[in-house]
C-alpha cells in the first residue's frame, strides 16, 4: 500500500510496478464480467432487383410501398390523438420446394425496423418514362431490410429450431 501511495508523488510513478518486477510477476489485471443478459436477435435481407418490363417496375414500387406501408405505427382515432397503434408484425420462414428449410434456422415473430432503399445502381440510371406521368423507372433497385424479433431467444426455443 505505500508503494501505491508513493507512486502518486511526481517522479516516483510505477515503483509498485518495478517491486513486481523484481520479484519477478506481476499482477494481472482481472476483469470480472456479470452477465446481463442478451439482446433481440436482428436480421437482415438485400434484395437487388432489375425490372425486364413495366409491369416488373410498377411490381417493385408496390413491394416497396408494402414494407415501408407496414413498418410504421398509425395514430390511433384521429392524428392529432397521442396513441399511436404499433407497426404490424411480420412471420418469416425460409422455405425450399414449398416446404420449411429445416438446416436453416427459424426466425420468430418480428418487427421491421429499418429499410432502406437504393435507386438506379451504383450511378444512377433510369428507363424512359412511361406514359402513365409516374415518372421513369430506375434500371435497378436495391432493397435493404433490417428486422429485429420480438422475443428473446432461449436454449429452450434454440431445440425448437430457433
Amino acid at each position: 500500500m505505500a508503494l501505491k501511495s508513493i507512486g502518486v508523488v511526481p517522479g516516483l510513478q510505477g515503483a509498485d510496478v518495478v517491486r513486481d518486477l523484481r520479484r519477478g510477476f506481476i499482477k494481472a489485471p482481472r476483469m470480472e464480467l456479470a452477465f446481463k443478459g442478451i439482446g433481440k436477435r436482428n436480421f437482415s435481407y438485400e434484395f437487388k432487383m432489375m425490372p425486364r418490363s413495366q409491369a416488373e417496375a410498377d411490381e417493385i414500387k408496390k413491394i416497396i410501398y408494402a414494407f415501408k406501408f407496414n413498418m410504421m405505427p398509425e395514430y390511433e382515432g384521429d392524428t392529432k390523438g397521442r396513441k399511436l397503434r404499433v407497426p404490424n408484425t411480420f412471420d418469416i420462414q425460409y422455405m425450399y420446394q414449398n416446404a420449411e428449410n429445416s438446416y436453416l434456422n427459424k426466425v420468430s415473430t418480428c418487427f421491421l425496423e429499418g429499410m432502406d432503399v437504393t435507386y438506379g445502381g451504383s450511378r444512377f440510371k433510369t428507363f424512359d418514362a412511361s406514359s402513365t406521368d409516374a415518372g421513369a423507372p430506375p434500371v435497378e433497385t436495391t432493397l435493404t431490410l433490417n428486422f429485429q424479433e420480438m422475443e428473446i431467444i432461449t436454449r429452450e426455443r434454440v431445440r425448437e429450431g430457433f
